[in-house]
């Protein structure tokens, strides 16, 4: 069996949209962004901790969603190999805000997160 993992063009850093843009794709860098899909979403759903994000309620999809992509970015940020500082600070700093436009906060949600290990 094996195992593929599609990542499409839309997921490297786009060119900046103008001053104050805060998209995701335009503060990480395109290494970053691979650890983030790599490390992050593909190792994490390996290991049966990825975010159920179909048929579900949209107050559900919103929180797993928020919670999917901040476990994505904490995980890259914390076990990615050959990042510089300040693309694990910028990884930190994407799961956060993904964390706070939901309305949740890392002290209450870091027990949901698959973030301690590798």
């Amino acid at each position: 069996m094996y195992d593929r993992l599609y990542i499409n063009t839309d997921v490297l850093p786009a060119e900046s949209l103008g001053i104050g843009t805060l998209s995701a794709n335009t503060r990480v860098s395109g290494r970053a962004t691979i650890a983030h899909e790599i490390i992050g979403h593909y190792e994490a759903y390996k290991s049966g901790r990825a975010f159920e994000l179909y048929n579900l309620d949209d107050a559900t999809y919103a929180r797993n969603f928020a919670l999917d992509e901040a476990q994505a970015s904490i995980r890259a940020a914390r076990f990615a190999p050959e990042l510089t500082s300040v693309e694990r600070i910028t990884l930190l700093r994407d799961a956060i805000t993904r964390l706070k436009n939901a309305d949740l906060r890392v002290k209450d949600v870091k027990n949901e997160l698959y973030i301690q290990h590798r």
